[in-house]
Parts: structure tokens; C-alpha cells; sequence
């Protein structure tokens, strides 16, 4: 059986494949790391996700991160306090790579008694075409305004190519009135969904537009026995414990 850090692990790295792959970028996967270069100066994006407490082959990682660092990409690491050794460390610290936020991994067990929404204040669709696309940028952006990192999200999002997306990934909009005003992904991989990028536009924050995307999202899994995963600021934890996902580890975020 997979344990739980596991299953939050494969599940990142499900979602670097899909996004790395959907700008035509490169994905690294070897053994104790994935490394995901979209090939866009965007640390949100191009991710070193380490798998192992133990550092397998030192020179492929740091080949990997001179390569990115030539070309002056940025990117950031995120990786389970299980394996945040001296080894991780000392490699991140000779990157000027410092801890930026802790994320909880947290876990529903299934889907089989997600009840349906209360209210429908928003109306949620499923990206599936180019303007609706527009419209989840529009918001995923907007939390960026004011940083050079918006220049890059909006380069890798005119670069992104929904011909690359497979059935494994689901992308949602909410509306208010003609409004977006609201995002949800749901991926899924081999052994669990996997739920990003509930976001909210900053002025229509605090009406529940936010919970009522994310039940939304559990309603959308096709095979109800499956875990849901994902990973929360303090903020969710308690949202999400109202939703029946349980803590089952720590992430570390280094930028």
C-alpha cells in the first residue's frame, strides 16, 4: 500500500508532467528527483521535486540546475520534511535556494460521501476551449499582479497547449454574473485525484466562491473509491478538515 506522503508526492509530479509537457518543456525524471523545466523564467512552474531522503546521483541534479541556471530560469523546490536531510540542505543552500512557505499534505480517503452543493451562487464550467482558457489566466494572474512573475505566467500561458492536456486533468472557471471570478484543477493520476489552484479573485474573496469550487472539484471524480490529495496553507487546513481530509504530512517550499 502507498503511503500517504507518497501519494501526494506522485500526484505533484503527475500535474509537472502534464504542465511541463503542455509548453513542450523538458521533465528530468530519474530516480530520487524530478526536475521540471518549462523552459519559461517561471519559478511556479519549473519545480525540483526530490523523492528520496538520499541523493542518488549528485551530478545529474546539479547538471540539471546549471543548465536552468544559464539561462537564468528560475525555479523552486518542494520537498517532504521526511527528507530534508544535511545532503538536500546543503545542495539547495548552494543554490541561494531559502525556505519560502510549509504547505500540509492533506488526504480524503474517497469520494463516496461528497455531498452536493448548497449553494450555486457560482457557475462552474470546464475549460474546454481557448476563451474559457482566457478566463482561467485571467484569474491564476491576478494573484501575481505587481511581480515580474506575472511577465513569465503570462509568456507560459501563451505558450500552453490544451492539444497536450489528456483526460487525466480537469480545469474549471466560476462565474458570477458575467464575472470569472474563481479556479479549480482536479487531476487525476494512478492512484489518487489531486486538487490546485483554488483561487479567487482578491475582491470577491470571503462569499464562500472559494469552498463552493472546491466541493465542486470532489464532486467531479469519476471513480469514487480513489484518495484525494492536496496540499494546504493554514489558512484551508481548517476548510478542509470540514470536508473530511486528514494531515498526513509536511511540505516544504524553497524559492
Amino acid at each position: 500500500m502507498i503511503e500517504n506522503q507518497q501519494l501526494v508526492i506522485n500526484n505533484l509530479e503527475e500535474k509537472l508532467r502534464i504542465f511541463t509537457h503542455s509548453v513542450n518543456g523538458k521533465l528530468i525524471k530519474e530516480e530520487d528527483f524530478v526536475l521540471a523545466n518549462t523552459e519559461i523564467p517561471t519559478d511556479t512552474f519549473n519545480i525540483l521535486l526530490p523523492k528520496s531522503s538520499h541523493i542518488k546521483n549528485a551530478f545529474n541534479i546539479r547538471s540539471s540546475i546549471e543548465n536552468m541556471s544559464l539561462k537564468k530560469y528560475p525555479f523552486s523546490t518542494w520537498i517532504d520534511s521526511r527528507y530534508l536531510n544535511d545532503d538536500w540542505q546543503d545542495l539547495l543552500q548552494e543554490y541561494d535556494l531559502n525556505e519560502a512557505e510549509r504547505n500540509v499534505m492533506m488526504k480524503l480517503e474517497n469520494t463516496l460521501n461528497v455531498g452536493q452543493r448548497k449553494s450555486h451562487r457560482l457557475m462552474i464550467t470546464q475549460v474546454r476551449n481557448f476563451e474559457e482558457l482566457k478566463e482561467y489566466k485571467e484569474v491564476f494572474l491576478s494573484l501575481f499582479e505587481g511581480t515580474p512573475e506575472k511577465d513569465a505566467l503570462e509568456n507560459y500561458f501563451n505558450k500552453f497547449s490544451e492539444g497536450n492536456l489528456g483526460s487525466e486533468i480537469q480545469m474549471f472557471i466560476g462565474r458570477v454574473g458575467e464575472i470569472t471570478v474563481s479556479t479549480g484543477l482536479l487531476i487525476e493520476s494512478k492512484e489518487s485525484y489531486g486538487i490546485y489552484d483554488v483561487m479567487t479573485k482578491e475582491t470577491f474573496r470571503g462569499k464562500g466562491y472559494g469552498s463552493e469550487m472546491f466541493q465542486y472539484l470532489l464532486t467531479q471524480t469519476k471513480d469514487k473509491q480513489k484518495p484525494v490529495v492536496l496540499q494546504a496553507s493554514e489558512d484551508g487546513i481548517n476548510i478542509y478538515k470540514r470536508f473530511g481530509f486528514i494531515e498526513v504530512g509536511e511540505m516544504v517550499v524553497f524559492e
